[in-house]
């Protein structure tokens, strides 16, 4: 107990004691994929520059291996008195889920060397939002009907995360599945990346969330729709109508200066795609 409290202290593991660390089979397919090489059996994934992501079976299971890349010399240093980004992870997801905010499971979380780590989680068999409610492949999964009313549904699912003092720390639409099986008016919401997710209840960087929801392209999703998850999320903030433009005008605000900057430096930040070639770190 006290080398997990000293390494809790240092940012070195998650404060729940339920997550078993890896074991040498895991740590060197942790590895593997780091080094952008997938075992045999998995698959790669397109993911951040600092992230490494892969899929496959695990004792039975299906899931998803990620892995943390360092992202400067001095990352290790930072993280003292802090919990590292794997650990956030999963420490995060674990109390998401215990406050019916549900992420996929966390099965294990470990250090394949001393500079990187990883979560695996049990792959959770339900489509991202963005799915549902962008037309990415040229038409809309729902008729516009469902369409609207699961807009509404998740603004006002927003509006009981940060009711309840949570910020994530990623909010868009390709980090939330959804589970549609009990109908669209029951739909499940379920959280991804949650490595960033903080509590607060300030409303600026509650705004903050809102923002991102709105940076999904609008030739992909209507500013109308974006709207419609604005104006269920206001509702159940119970923001009166003036409240409500002043917030909606507040958020384009924001979204046009970072569409502004991203264009500034060339587009989207990069990201690794299993098909770049990448040294081994």
């Amino acid at each position: 107990m006290m080398r997990y409290r000293m390494m809790k202290w240092l940012g070195l593991a998650p404060r729940s004691m339920s997550i078993p660390g890896g074991n040498f089979a895991l740590k060197a397919i942790a590895l593997s994929v780091a080094g952008g090489r997938a075992p045999e059996g998995w698959q790669m994934f397109a993911s951040s520059s600092y992230t490494r992501v892969a899929s496959g079976t695990w004792r039975g299971r299906q899931v998803y291996l990620k892995v943390f890349l360092p992202r400067s010399t001095f990352e290790g240093l930072k993280n003292m008195g802090r919990e590292s980004r794997g650990a956030r992870f999963a420490d995060r997801s674990i109390r998401m889920t215990g406050e019916e905010f549900p992420a996929p499971p966390v099965l294990a979380y470990g250090r394949a060397s001393s500079r990187l780590e990883f979560v695996l989680t049990e792959v959770v068999p339900y489509p991202v939002l963005e799915d549902f409610l962008t037309i990415g492949n040229g038409s809309c999964s729902l008729p516009l009907t469902s369409r609207r009313i699961l807009l509404r549904a998740f603004g006002a699912e927003v509006a009981r995360l940060h009711q309840a003092g949570w910020i994530h720390g990623d909010l868009r639409l390709g980090n939330v599945l959804c589970n549609l099986s009990n109908g669209i008016k029951q739909p499940e919401f379920w959280y991804l990346d949650n490595e960033s997710n903080r509590r607060s209840f300030n409303v600026r960087k509650q705004r903050r969330n809102l923002v991102q929801l709105c940076m999904t392209p609008r030739y992909i999703q209507s500013r109308t729709d974006q709207l419609r998850i604005l104006e269920a999320y206001a509702e159940s903030m119970n923001l009166d109508r003036n409240q409500y433009r002043k917030m909606v005008r507040r958020v384009e605000l924001r979204r046009n200066y970072r569409w502004r900057r991203r264009e500034a430096r060339g587009g989207p930040k990069r990201r690794y795609h299993p098909e770049d070639r990448i040294k081994e770190p």
